[in-house]
């Protein structure tokens, strides 16, 4: 394992065998709002002449297009290839982690005030499958787990 050094104090963890390629390039540590981390980003020339910004985790895995890099822990500055997998798009929300102002502290389930319950739903292929109505929050978050496992494998998220 190595490390490559980033702006901002930071630094990417990388594997021996992709730290010869890696070190070609100038990297920097980009804040990603959406996951509330930071990425390692370089910006390189196409052959139209023109820049483009590059992912050190899409260089190293080199997906296909329509492919995404899925962080399987989330630490988006982990760029071993242990840590890296490539998925859909799906699969990648799939292992999104729950929303901020998550009251349940459990991916899909939600306090629904109108009903004065816990609701626990799954999104699959896109379309939002609802589970049930709960007075427990335990009854909620092991109905999610449940359609979670079934779902959505190695992908699935919880928490």
């Amino acid at each position: 394992m190595n490390e490559i050094p980033l702006t901002q104090g930071q630094f990417a963890l990388v594997d021996d065998d992709d730290f010869e390629l890696l070190s070609r390039y100038k990297w920097h540590a980009a804040w990603d709002h959406s996951t509330k981390s930071f990425r390692a980003i370089t910006t390189i020339r196409k052959l139209d002449g023109k820049w483009t910004a590059l992912l050190m985790h899409r260089l190293i895995m080199n997906p296909k297009p329509g492919e995404e890099v899925d962080h399987i822990h989330h630490n988006t500055l982990d760029n071993r290839k242990s840590e890296l997998r490539l998925c859909t798009r799906s699969q990648n929300m799939q292992n999104s982690r729950k929303y901020a102002n998550n009251r349940s502290g459990h991916k899909g389930v939600c306090w629904r005030n109108d009903r004065q319950k816990w609701q626990a739903q799954i999104k699959i292929n896109g379309k939002q499958i609802h589970l049930g109505h709960f007075t427990e929050v335990n009854d909620a978050i092991a109905a999610r787990a449940t359609a979670t496992l079934l779902h959505h494998g190695e992908f699935g998220r919880i928490s």
